[in-house]
């Protein structure tokens, strides 16, 4: 009784699974008819099948398949039928945020008939964080430009800059004008009666100009003038010294102006950080769980996480349950009277878990695997065929002295969406060979991004 209420639990949580990623995930494959479309581009990096299809922000579509094309990548998408995607439409290849995913955006010409099936939408630049790190790099490059030609203004190696000669002619220019001032004020000083006679023949004037050319307004005047000359000495000295400071390197314009592989190094910098950009926005993760049973073994479980670092690179981590377990040897030396025995018990572990731990090597549709299968050392080859959703697989590892090397033959197919059927022919050339039926779930990157922000 407690083992049917163990499975009917299970086949619950996996409903629920199941039906939270259809619910959540942002693209629903399987809903409605579709039309497929390619394009090419020149650079696909960070692209990979099932990315999102976008027309006004909005998911419309997956990529079906990319193979290269020449120099160039062939990229096969479909979109919703009830979408209409029109002869000269463009599509964009866009990032969200600094470290986000890529997808595809589709800017739809108006007034323009239904593209054909198959047909060609052209691809346009890249947009997002790529363009703005490269118009970034392109800045500090005219950064670097000006500096160096601020640097030559007011460093030089031959004698005075241009800029030190100008702050001396105006440091002149307010001498003199100081000088001016003194002599002015001895004529209005000197000569205060000849003005006050010549001021009083405009009587229609008198009034306003002997309370602007009193003794008291033109000293006022005159004082504030040589305040302002002072202010004006002050300002040439304050210049003079920061001048000197930047030729010897103080401070950050003065570090900069000095050291011209400053620019260099940020430029670098900014470089170093658009190739890890890359290199995370190429990583593609892959979960499966699948459940099933076996004809010698009974029930089985696996869980699987493969992690795509590049297109032709693949690590593999898993655990799978197991009824029968892996065989152990232990001997033991018994020594009576002078006279020693061995005794050789040979026991297996039940219900326990197996490690899968495997590097792989993609080349076109196949996949080269080594590692770690089921706690034992092994080899395995893979061949994707697209087209139809389905993989088929062989593995040769040994977890038995008793039985042998397991040559193991699987099939695993696309059903609907991310539930997946997988068939499994085990011991194929032993006598303990057995066969297994299993369903599972397999979730990609965006598959995963729905769940997680469903519960967070």
């Amino acid at each position: 009784m407690s083992e049917l209420k163990v499975g009917i639990l299970a086949l619950l949580t996996m409903a629920s699974i199941v039906y939270m990623s259809l619910k959540i995930t942002s693209f629903q494959s399987g809903f409605g008819e579709y039309i497929n479309y390619r394009t090419i581009l020149k650079d696909a990096s960070g692209i990979f099948p099932k990315t999102p299809i976008k027309i006004a922000g909005i998911t419309a579509g997956k990529i079906k398949k990319i193979e290269l094309h020449g120099n160039n990548a062939l990229v096969t998408f479909r979109i919703l039928k009830r979408i209409k995607v029109t002869d000269g439409s463009n599509l964009i290849v866009k990032s969200v945020g600094f470290l986000g995913d890529k997808y595809l955006e589709i800017k739809v010409a108006r007034g323009k008939p239904r593209l054909k099936e198959n047909g060609f939408v052209v691809a346009a630049d890249k947009a997002g964080i790529e363009n703005i790190l490269k118009d970034t790099s392109t800045i500090l490059g005219d950064v670097k430009d000006l500096v160096g030609a601020l640097k030559e203004g007011l460093i030089s190696k031959e004698g005075d800059s241009e800029l030190k000669l100008m702050i001396r002619n105006f440091r002149g220019l307010t001498i003199n004008a100081r000088e001016v001032a003194e002599n002015l004020k001895d004529i209005l000083v000197i000569n205060k009666e000849s003005f006050g006679n010549a001021i009083s023949n405009f009587e229609s004037l008198s009034t306003d100009l002997r309370g602007s050319m009193s003794s008291q307004n033109v000293e006022n005047t005159v004082s504030k003038i040589k305040n302002t000359m002072g202010h004006l000495e002050n300002l040439s000295t304050d210049m003079k010294e920061i001048i000197s400071d930047v030729k010897k390197g103080k401070g950050t314009f003065g570090s900069l102006l000095r050291d011209g592989e400053l620019a260099d190094e940020v430029k670098e910098a900014i470089s170093s950080v658009n190739k890890l950009v890359s290199k995370v926005d190429s990583i593609r993760t892959e979960l499966s769980l699948f459940s099933g049973v076996d004809t010698t073994e009974g029930a089985l479980s696996s869980l699987k996480l493969s992690v795509f670092s590049s297109p032709e690179r693949l690590y593999e981590l898993g655990i799978t349950t197991s009824k029968e377990g892996i065989e152990k040897e232990t001997k033991k030396t018994v020594v009576t009277n002078g006279v020693s025995s061995e005794t050789v018990t040979k026991s297996v572990d039940k219900n326990t878990f197996k490690f899968n731990a495997m590097l792989g090597r993609k080349i076109q549709n196949w996949i080269f695997r080594g590692g770690v299968i089921e706690s034992t050392g092994g080899v395995g080859v893979d061949y994707l065929k697209n087209d139809w959703g389905s993989k088929f697989s062989m593995e040769v590892f040994d977890y038995s002295e008793s039985k042998g090397a397991n040559l193991r033959l699987s099939s695993e197919t696309q059903m609907w969406n991310v539930i997946y059927g997988k068939t499994t022919l085990d011991n194929v050339f032993n006598d303990g060979r057995s066969a297994t039926v299993s369903a599972g779930l397999k979730f990609n990157d965006e598959d995963l991004k729905g769940l997680l922000g469903f519960f967070f």
